[in-house]
């Protein structure tokens, strides 16, 4: 029984502490009926059962009241079987607190007495009781009433627990203040969004904004939509001021740093991220066609230094198409041997220079240039 007890004080103070709290109006008198379930002693031979719950109460001041509870129950002893009425009434001091609130906690200390007849048997006996309780107002005259309380019998040594749910009317009262309402959150710009989160304080009337307060991108290339000229730009595409893609009509050249080993073409795998460079090129410039241009030095035969410059190009325009997924039609290949030199053959400088990859990537037709 004394577990009982102290779970349902538990729960009632752990609901005290975690309710909210608005303003309410006190009222003086106060009159409710609801329900009262009794949690017995083993050694009292009642079933635990729900009966009613009467209440009159009087509230001297904001904290300090008082209150009369009639408790009324129909049950059956537990060995028996036998039919059982339990009355008690008690009268209790109540003391408020956050009485500012619409949720008013209670602490109870009373006295009172109580019956129990079984059959022809009938006993009486007086008990002190401790509670505590939740006074939620709905508005000014209703309120919502759970409450615990705990008897202690000054004749016996068998206590009893009462967990109560009441529903109260109460009346004489001054009329209750109006909550002063809350201030309105400023918006300057006028977009919906309080100043406090909007992130673009200055947005011009009438435009639509996102949930920051900045107007709508909807192609996400950096300009809003209603200063979009070009509202469908694709977003890996250069846009100018009134959102509208860059024009290319260039040609342009990107060198290479890839080395091969001597007398051979097999570009190896760590410079594949030089020639990316270029395939990530293509990608941003659409309609436009690489030549990947293979040169060597004066060493060697001319012929020879064409036919293997023009298989290192072929290999990088290979790399190209089948490791990054360039278009076969957009690449191809051209070997210059020694004809097109760019350094001076007669240092060891100057010929290594000229040992170079090339890809030139050309306009076909007028492009737009991305990000």
């Amino acid at each position: 029984m004394l577990k009982k007890t102290t779970i349902a004080m538990a729960v009632a103070v752990a609901t005290t502490l975690t309710l909210s709290a608005s303003a309410a109006e006190q009222q003086k008198y106060e009159i409710g009926g609801g329900l009262s379930h009794f949690l017995f002693d083993d050694d009292m031979d009642l079933n635990d059962d729900t009966g009613l719950r009467g209440l009159l109460g009087y509230r001297f001041s904001d904290r300090w009241g008082m209150e009369l509870v009639l408790d009324k129950l129909s049950t059956e002893t537990d060995m028996s079987g036998l039919d059982a009425d339990v009355t008690q009434y008690f009268l209790s001091g109540l003391y408020h607190f956050n009485v500012d609130s619409n949720v008013q906690p209670y602490l109870s200390l009373g006295w009172g007495q109580g019956e129990t007849e079984v059959g022809s048997f009938s006993n009486e006996s007086t008990a002190t009781n401790v509670g505590a309780g939740i006074k939620w107002f709905l508005n000014e005259n209703f309120a919502v009433r759970p409450s615990v309380n705990h008897f202690f019998n000054t004749e016996y040594d068998e206590d009893h627990t009462t967990v109560g749910l009441t529903l109260s009317y109460l009346w004489g009262g001054a009329s209750a203040p109006k909550p002063t309402p809350a201030p309105k959150p400023t918006d300057r710009d006028g977009d919906g969004v309080a100043d406090a989160s909007d992130r673009c304080g200055s947005t011009p009337s009438g435009v639509s904004v996102n949930a920051m307060g900045c107007p709508l991108d909807t192609d996400g290339d950096g300009v809003y939509d209603y200063q979009d000229k070009c509202a469908s730009t694709a977003a890996k595409l250069k846009v100018d001021a009134k959102g509208c893609p860059v024009k290319l009509t260039d040609t342009v050249s990107i060198d290479l740093n890839v080395n091969f080993d001597s007398n051979s073409d097999v570009v190896k795998a760590q410079y594949f991220s030089e020639i990316r460079r270029v395939a990530k090129f293509l990608s941003q410039y659409q309609g436009t066609k690489a030549v990947i241009e293979g040169h060597t030095d004066t060493s060697g035969s001319a012929a020879y230094n064409k036919s293997l410059s023009q298989r290192r190009a072929d290999s990088v325009a290979r790399v190209l198409v089948q490791e990054m997924g360039v278009a076969q039609s957009r690449v191809s290949a051209m070997g210059y041997g020694e004809e097109r030199p760019i350094a001076d053959e007669s240092t060891r400088e100057g010929r290594e220079a000229n040992r170079r990859v090339v890809a030139k990537v050309s306009a076909t037709v007028e492009s737009m240039e991305a990000k």
